[in-house]
């Protein structure tokens, strides 16, 4: 399927000049709007910002607005912000002075007119500039500014040629003008070089206007047209207001521009934040990832709101690449800065030639301070891969918002090269604040790279995990699952996964769209069923924050939208009452949603494309493993257990019947009317319950506060320790810390850890968190409890499967031991990523739980 429609592209990009404003590292703001962030694309145009359009808006249950559809200035901003105050919403706004480096095309010369009536048509064929990522923002025309009269409509379409066979956009206006230069505005790609053709109509019997040409060529690049034919020797007069694509080539908004922008929205108690562009190839983050940090340093209290490609998109867009060879002699590197979350650097990550790379030449990455190499933090040495995307692993303890340099040298031995190491073309940059390095000296481009990341080269993942690196406020991206020819899109989940997964990786909150909108041939209007779908299970995957793709239906974009919420003729659609009923729950369920920190997502029944499914050992299994569910397992600052059950099925309804194991002592449901907590159909003494779900429908279980982690600091004793994953990440509550026996053992082994709680305490279960990647889980091992004199067996398990990075696997025994003591007692282990037998966990929890 392909990615949104193209008008988008036009209508959100973000185009500018060089800017020489350092940047300046500032707090990033909190993404979350209360109760919860609801929001709507393809908002009133300017001529209908009323007060009357935002009550329903605000009726529908929207918490924001994305001001598109026109409102692309600061008046026209003003007065939406306006009305999003006056209706109790916040607003995110686009400036033309931020997102477009503006230049024109004037054709000023008049000596003559005519008036334009109904039936009849002006038109000018007109060239592009041979300047690349061209935009057509909006066209000026010269006419009379009474005309056409009061409700009458004027409408100006922009064509491939004269023949009029593909319509690229149109823009109207009601009389009167009020202007003797009215603006049309569009937003469109263009072609370089290229010609085109506009054409300006009256809409009704009684529309007209007095249209003003020239009578000579003053114009090379097109003429006139009158009732579509060509008048020699004439052009109209026009004012083409073009656009440069931008954040490429250290592109980037003026920062008196920064300034005063910031200066007049900051304070507006409406505002939300700056939209600065939709679906950014990847080249063009490091310019946006600029401009964020200095919007962030003059308003550090309002988001920036960029959304990202989809699965389906065709090109990402990482740019050129080449390469080079290390040899002895040639040594390769980068300099980096770390973002403000970044407190250890397990790995790093290359793109090397497997090919090229032979077992008997060792290549050795060294993590430096900096390019002068004054202090080594860390280093490893490999010889050959099985990969193109070699791990170094480091484990190094590094500073957030901090420039270090990694630095691959040649040890000699087979041919003495290997290569290629991938990096990027000149003007093409991966790197904000860093370079490439090629024999000690900077070389243009950087180096492809990733951070505690394994990865596939300019994969759909690596292009989020670029994107979450470089510090947003929060991700968003939008997947329309519907298409006109049937069925769920295949990459639905795939796309979700990996954006919940890179979230959770960088700490941010992540958002989506909604698709609620048919475009013929390409998308289908969803049903009920379906919309109600997309909200609830980006819910139970974690996200923070949903938008509705389209409120209004977009016309004359050059693309057959159909059926959005409100319909071309502005009167509600079915979908409207859908949405403000989906919302309605959303809102009660919101302030909780905002609280949890997603866990795990596993699916029953059939499993979608690049899913997990549900364990064996969760604590909620449904009687019916055929049952068709997303199961979001999520947790609060304390630790309480929730689970979101969302059925995945469109179309019918379904009772589910659910087992607990062990019992809890309850299960309350959020709910979806009030917010509170309220009781449903559990049996403490089966484990057993039910529910009811419509087609698409989740619903929030919670179950009852967690017990303490008795573990927590508790003193550790191990076999063997890695330094740099010492044995206090253990117990430290952190289950984003990761602890290692000794490394560099590649042969089979026995380890152990034990737990000294310091005084005895009832405890019948034991919780074993993975590392932060899918390594070092123990293979063969025991699960003992001290009684005084011998360690005592509770838990045995032989040939347990490797975890998924930050796995928390529970192992409870029935009944309750009183001692200080557990011990992990591993008899088998897997190699690592580097061929190591290794213990590796990120933390042991002890629960006593009823």
């Amino acid at each position: 399927m392909k990615k949104k429609a193209p008008f988008l592209l036009g209508l959100l990009a973000a185009i500018f000049v060089f800017s020489t404003v350092s940047s300046v590292q500032a707090a990033i703001p909190d993404p979350k709007v209360a109760p919860f962030p609801i929001g709507i694309f393809w908002s009133p145009s300017p001529q209908d910002t009323t007060f009357e359009n935002y009550e329903q808006i605000k009726d529908m249950n929207a918490t924001y607005v994305l001001l598109t559809n026109g409102v692309i200035n600061q008046s026209l901003n003003d007065a939406a912000l306006a009305q999003c105050a006056a209706n109790g919403l916040k607003c995110v706004v686009q400036e033309e002075r931020l997102d477009s480096y503006k230049f024109n095309e004037l054709q000023n010369l008049g000596d003559g007119g005519d008036f334009l009536n109904y039936g009849h048509s002006f038109g000018q064929t007109f060239t592009t500039p041979n300047t690349p990522d061209i935009a057509i923002d909006t066209i000026e025309l010269f006419m009379d500014e009474n005309l056409p009269a009061s409700g009458q409509k004027m409408t100006l379409k922009l064509y491939d040629s004269p023949s009029k066979t593909t319509l690229i956009g149109s823009s109207s206006i009601t009389g009167p003008a009020g202007t003797i230069h009215p603006t049309f505005y569009f937003y469109k790609w263009l072609t370089p070089n290229t010609t085109y053709y506009m054409e300006l109509t009256a809409d009704g019997p009684l529309a007209q206007s007095y249209v003003i040409y020239h009578t000579s060529d003053a114009y090379s690049g097109g003429t006139a047209y009158r009732d579509g034919v060509a008048q020699a020797g004439h052009d109209l007069w026009f004012n083409l207001r073009y656009a440069r694509s931008m954040f490429i080539g250290g592109a980037e908004p003026y920062a008196a521009d920064i300034a005063e922008i910031t200066n007049h929205y900051k304070t507006n108690g409406a505002f939300l934040g700056y939209h600065l562009v939709d679906e950014p190839s990847a080249e063009k983050m490091v310019g946006l990832q600029s401009t964020i940090e200095k919007i962030r340093a003059a308003d550090p209290d309002h988001l920036t709101y960029v959304n990202l490609l989809p699965t389906y998109a065709g090109n990402l867009g990482f740019g050129g690449q080449t390469g080079v060879f290390v040899s002895p002699t040639q040594s390769v590197g980068q300099s980096f800065k770390t973002n403000s979350k970044t407190t250890t650097i397990s790995t790093v990550q290359l793109y090397i030639d497997k090919n090229q790379w032979g077992t008997n030449e060792p290549l050795t990455l060294k993590l430096w301070n900096s390019p002068a190499k004054t202090t080594l933090i860390a280093q490893q040495t490999r010889s050959g891969a099985s990969t193109n995307y070699p791990q170094f692993t480091l484990n190094a303890a590094v500073s957030p918002n901090t420039t270090y340099y990694w630095e691959l040298t040649h040890g000699g031995g087979g041919d003495n090269s290997v290569g290629w190491i991938v990096k990027s073309t000149s003007g093409t940059e991966w790197e904000k604040d860093g370079t490439a390095y090629v024999a000690g000296s900077p070389s243009d481009g950087d180096f492809w790279f990733t951070l505690n990341q394994n990865l596939t080269a300019f994969s759909y993942e690596d292009y989020v995990y670029r994107w979450a690196s470089k510090d947003p406020d929060f991700m968003m991206y939008d997947h329309y699952p519907f298409s006109a020819s049937g069925g769920i899109s295949a990459d639905y989940y795939s796309n979700m996964e990996i954006i919940r997964r890179q979230s959770l990786a960088a700490s941010i909150d992540f958002w989506t769209y909604i698709q609620s909108v048919g475009i013929t041939g390409m998308l289908r209007a969803p049903s009920e069923g379906e919309m109600r779908y997309q909200v609830y299970t980006s819910l139970a995957y974690g996200a923070k924050g949903i938008n509705y793709f389209t409120y209004e239906t977009p016309s004359g974009q050059g693309e057959p939208f159909h059926d959005g919420i409100l319909l071309p003729n502005g009167t509600k659609n079915a979908s409207y009452t859908y949405a403000q009923n989906i919302n309605a729950e959303v809102l009660k369920l919101g302030p909780k949603l905002l609280s949890l920190t997603s866990q795990a997502v596993y699916h029953t029944g059939t499993l979608p494309a690049g899913t997990t499914a549900l364990p064996s050992s969760f604590f909620l299994q449904p009687s019916n493993a055929a049952d068709p569910l997303v199961i979001g397992y999520s947790t609060d600052a304390e630790g309480r257990r929730y689970v979101m059950v969302t059925n995945r099925d469109t179309v019918n309804s379904r009772t589910v019947s659910f087992t607990l194991s062990p019992k809890p002592s309850a299960v309350t449901e959020i709910s979806k009317t009030t917010g509170g907590e309220v009781a449903t159909n559990y049996n403490p003494a089966t484990g057993a319950m039910s529910a009811a779900f419509a087609p698409g429908e989740g619903r929030l279980y919670a179950l009852p506060s967690a017990p303490s982690n008795l573990a927590l600091n508790a003193a550790v004793t191990v076999s063997s320790e890695y330094s740099g994953w010492p044995k206090s990440r253990l117990t430290d509550g952190n289950r984003s810390t990761n602890f290692s026996t000794q490394t560099g053992i590649t042969s089979d082994h026995a380890e152990w850890i034990e737990i000294d709680m310091g005084s005895p305490v009832a405890f019948n279960k034991v919780v074993l968190v993975g590392r932060t990647e899918p390594y070092g889980y123990p293979k063969n091992f025991k699960i003992q409890v001290w009684d005084g004199a011998n360690w005592q067996d509770r838990v045995t398990r032989t040939n347990e499967s490797q975890p998924a990075s930050s796995a928390a696997l529970a192992y409870t025994w029935g009944y309750a031991d009183t001692t200080n003591k557990i011990r992990i007692s591993a008899s088998g282990l897997r190699p690592d990523n580097n061929g190591h037998y290794v213990l590796q966990l990120g933390e042991v929890e002890v629960y006593n739980e009823s």
